[in-house]
């Protein structure tokens, strides 16, 4: 039930005729603006990236609106492939008063009457080996004299083809539209809208292919025999593959292999084992060899070893 039909009639008319007398008195919100930058300042010291602007001009109350996160949530780099991480966005609204008499008397009005105003929030582009969804497209903020703020979530995540440690931004733009007083006759308050930048990077994805000619390699005593390899990167960065031989026959065998090469992104390369068995050994044996990718600029960031082992058959 309507319990105040009357004081809201009046503070329409008193509105309409505030306006018409002071549409000649140029709108001062100093004071109201340099609250609020205090306010984005003590968030920015709090998050590494804010954002807040304080619209002015028109008639009615301004909007203002940040996006802030903790900074910490988006360092780690993300992992090419990996689930989705989430990073918790705060999103506040307020409004800022700028003609003190004609705009309190609006905001008593919002108050009574209880108004809200529905802030849209929106991923812009983003590159094509990145996802950015929103838990909550749309919300709802009552119009006060007091900031007010909201927690939603932005999962995030890279896939396989994202190049390692190139830098990902995310735009996520912030919107309110225009809220109109009775008889939608003059604006209350303003819309407004603006666009921050969320910055991620993609870890290192260390992934090669390994593929000899044969498992096998054919050898007589004494000689020489050598059997190809090729080794492919398909990681997303320049890599070092080390290679190792970790089992191999007793005795007096020569057995060699490189000891690393260095392959770009989607890069092949062939390299030859060679095996020389000894001049009395006639039989089989197995030869172990390991390839691990490295990071070519970071030998610290490192892949699991790929294994293949070759049987030697060695007939007189």
């Amino acid at each position: 039930m309507d319990k105040y039909p009357l004081l809201r009639k009046c503070l329409a008319v008193g509105i309409i005729l505030l306006f018409i007398g002071t549409c000649s008195i140029p709108a001062t919100a100093q004071d109201a603006e340099k609250s609020v930058l205090q306010t984005s300042n003590a968030s920015a010291q709090k998050t590494d990236i804010s954002h807040s602007l304080v619209p002015r001009g028109g008639f009615g109350l301004s909007s203002t609106i940040w996006v802030t996160w903790n900074a910490s949530e988006t360092e780690e780099p993300f992992e090419p492939g990996g689930a989705p991480r989430s990073i918790n966005l705060t999103v506040t609204y307020g409004t800022v008063i700028g003609r003190p008499i004609i705009d309190k008397i609006i905001l008593l009005y919002c108050l009574l009457t209880h108004q809200y105003v529905t802030v849209t929030l929106e991923v812009g582009e983003t590159p094509s080996w990145c996802t950015a969804s929103l838990s909550d497209s749309q919300l709802r903020f009552p119009i006060t004299n007091d900031l007010s703020s909201q927690v939603i979530s932005l999962a995030v995540a890279v896939n396989e083809y994202a190049p390692a440690y190139v830098l990902c931004t995310i735009p996520i733009n912030a919107s309110v539209d225009t809220l109109r007083g009775p008889f939608s006759f003059l604006p209350f308050i303003n819309g407004y809208d603006q666009t921050c930048t969320l910055c991620i990077q993609p870890g290192y994805l260390p992934r090669i292919i390994v593929t000899p000619t044969s498992d096998y390699i054919n050898a007589t005593p004494g000689n020489t025999s050598q059997l190809p390899i090729n080794i492919t990167n398909t990681g997303n960065a320049r890599t070092i593959v080390f290679m190792n031989i970790v089992d191999h026959p007793s005795g007096s065998w020569n057995i060699y292999i490189p000891g690393q090469v260095v392959l770009e992104i989607n890069m092949s390369w062939e390299i030859n084992l060679s095996v020389t068995p000894p001049h009395d050994f006639s039989g089989t044996e197995n030869i172990t060899i390991t390839f691990t990718p490295c990071k070519a600029d970071d030998p610290t960031q490192h892949g699991e070893p790929v294994y293949i082992t070759i049987v030697v058959i060695c007939e007189p």
